[in-house]
Order: C-alpha cells, then structure tokens, then sequence
C-alpha cells in the first residue's frame, strides 16, 4: 500500500503536468496559433518556347549490335579484323561463325555483303563513317579499302553464317575487312561484346573440331574486333526527328519563369506526340537529360545523369517521361534551366550508359511538346498575422 508521503508527491506531479499541458495551448507555438490553410494542389501544362532537332555520330564499336544493311537515307557498313589466327594452318579448314539476333529479338532482312580488305588502320571503339579511331579521319567517308580486291561475298540468311578462312589471306584478317551491303534492309549481328550472340571461330581436321580462344596466350588464339559505321544522312523533310544508329535527338526548353521559388513540385511530365518509321524491335525506349550549358547543336553538354525514361510499344502514339527532380531543380535554380534532350535510350547520349541495344531506329516528334506540372505551396492563411 502507498504511504501518505507517496501520495502526496504523486498527486503534485500529476497536478503540474496538467498544467503544463493546458499551457502548450496559450504558448507561442500552440497549435490554436497555426491557421487552418490547406495545401491547393495547381496544375499547368506548359509548352516549350525552343524546339530543334541535330543528329550526332557515336562510335558504335562497343555496341552489342552489328548493324549492316541500307535504305534510301543510309548505309551501314561492318568492319572485321582478326587477331591472331597464326595456328590456322595446323587446321584442315577453318570457319569465322557469325551469329544473327533471332527475329524475335530484332527483326532483320536477308542481307548480302562484299567483303573487301581494308587498306588503313582503324579501331573499333572510335571509329565511324567519318573517323578511323578518335583522332583520325579516313581519307575516303566510309572507310578506305580496296575495291578491286574482293575477299568474299556473304549472304545473313540465317541465325548462325558460315565464313571459311583462307590460310594465305592471314594478313587481311588481321588488318581488318569491310561488309558492304549489296541489297536494302538491315541485319543485326552479335558483335564480339555480345556474349550469347558474338562470333567465334572454329578449326576443323579429320578428327576433331577445336574452337578457338580469344585469351591472349592459348594454343589456339584469335580475337574478333568489329564495328558498325552508318553514313550520316540529312532529315529528309522539316520533321523533328528522333533515332538511333545515327542519333537524332531533339531538344527543347520549358520557360518556368512564372513559378515561385518556394513551391513544391510534386509532378512533372513530359508528353511528345511520336510517329515510327522504322525500328527492328516491337517496343521503343526514350530517355531525357538535361543541359547544363546553353544549347549548342550536336555540341550541348548533357549531364551524365538520367532525367527520366519512357518505354512504349512501336504501335503508340505518344510517350511520357516523368521527371520530377529536375523540374524542382530548374525552379529552385532558375538560371540552371537550359532545357532538356531527349533520345532513344537504344544510342544513350552518355557512353556508360546504353550499350545494351544500339539499333538503326527512326521516328519524329507530332505536335507539340507538353511538359504537365502540379505542385502545391504555402497556403496565405497558414501563419496568421505574418506575410509570406
């Protein structure tokens, strides 16, 4: 049982808490002194005050993709060198194996090529239409080889071609050779990045068939660089053009003037009207950054970061980005608002990024660009007697 002391000293405790309590209502912070202002959620739909489109070549030797074929806007070639390959003539024969993306990958014509050996040197991971590595130019657009000198011709019919090497071309391999497309449509290869599909070589004699080893050091060692190199091409009309292989990008910028810097975001999407021409695959995906200069043409600088992405079907008709964070960025930091580039994630804009899927794609912006936002601000009632 309590003694009466106890009591006593609980019952004062008691007492002072409660009026303690009582008093956080007339405090200066009481809750009876906030207002009762809601949060108003605004919505506006903006449309951008500059719109262009520029196209820019990416090496694409370190794609997973080899794109060879034509159409009436392009042509893309492959280039091939074999490293190695000394042990060939321990071999009855032996085979180059390229393998074709299934159709229900990528979708790919039947595709014949004249193989020519290529006269200067190149390197997979810079070269293009217009450079042999990152700071040579071919003398001849498209890569000089000789035309008078035709190694083979191969037909891409089928998943896996057959390619038989010939022990006295040794020298060619190994400098390297270029597949020139002789009918229209594209095929797309496994390039030598691209473990389930990338070519290999195989030896043949009469009892046994030993493939070969890209490690440096085997007993039977050849490795397979390749590249694919598109002929750049001008937009064949006054569409905002958007694609991949060469990259067609479109950039645009949103004027967010009007907004208070002390609002929050709390959506942000863009919504582009798109028509496709032409994509090997039964989705399309897109892919935002943002400026972090002014617009300079095939020279903007891009922030390494993604600002949002968008995968739709090739059937759609328009497609959505959300990118919340940047928005409140450029309203927070107004002068940072340089707009925005928008591609195919299939030929990313940053070189880490977007290696998966580089594919010859082709499509244009309809209508007009609209970036959605909401936010919601300080209510004017929330803190009576003080101005916001």
């Amino acid at each position: 049982m309590l003694s009466r002391k106890s009591l006593v000293i609980k019952s004062f405790s008691l007492t002072i808490f409660l009026l303690l309590l009582a008093g956080c209502e007339e405090g200066p912070l009481g809750f009876n002194e906030l207002g009762r202002g809601e949060l108003e959620v605004h919505h506006f739909v903006l449309e951008p005050d500059t719109v262009a489109t520029f196209s820019k070549q990416i090496a694409l030797g370190e794609a997973t993709t080899l794109i060879g074929g034509r159409d009436d806007l392009t042509e893309a070639r492959i280039l091939i060198s074999i490293d190695g390959l000394d042990s060939i003539v321990a071999f009855d024969s032996v085979k180059l194996l390229l393998r074709r993306y299934p159709a229900d990958e990528i979708a790919s014509s039947d595709v014949t090529f004249s193989i020519y050996p290529v006269t200067a040197d190149w390197d997979e991971t810079g070269c293009t239409w217009v450079l042999a590595d990152a700071y040579n130019k071919w003398l001849e657009l498209g890569a000089e080889f000789d035309e008078s000198d035709l190694v083979a011709e191969l037909t891409v019919a089928d998943d896996t071609v057959e390619w038989i090497l010939d022990p006295d071309r040794l020298e060619t391999y190994q400098q390297g050779m270029i597949l020139l497309p002789e009918n229209e449509g594209f095929c797309y290869l496994g390039s030598d990045e691209k473990e389930v599909y990338a070519p290999f070589i195989l030896g043949f004699d009469a009892d046994d068939t030993t493939k070969f080893s890209s490690v440096a050091g085997a007993d039977y060692y050849a490795a397979v660089y390749d590249a694919a190199i598109l002929k750049p091409y001008e937009a064949p009309t006054d569409d905002t053009l958007l694609g991949a292989g060469l990259a067609w990008r479109v950039f645009m910028r949103f004027p967010l003037d009007t907004f208070s810097q002390d609002i929050d975001v709390t959506s942000a999407d863009l919504v582009v009207g798109y028509e496709n021409f032409f994509s090997p695959e039964s989705t399309l995906d897109f892919v935002c950054y943002r400026l972090i200069d002014d617009y300079a043409g095939r020279f903007s600088a891009l922030s390494s970061a993604i600002a949002g992405r968008d995968s739709i079907d090739v059937t759609f008709d328009s497609l959505s980005v959300s990118f919340v964070g940047v928005v409140q960025f450029w309203v927070d930091e107004p002068d940072s608002n340089f707009g925005l580039v928008l591609s195919h994630s299939f030929l990313e804009a940053i070189p880490s990024f977007g290696q998966e899927k580089r594919v010859h794609v082709l499509g244009r912006i309809t209508g007009t660009p609209r970036l959605v936002v909401t936010y919601t601000a300080v209510p004017e009632t929330r803190f009576p007697g003080e101005e916001r």
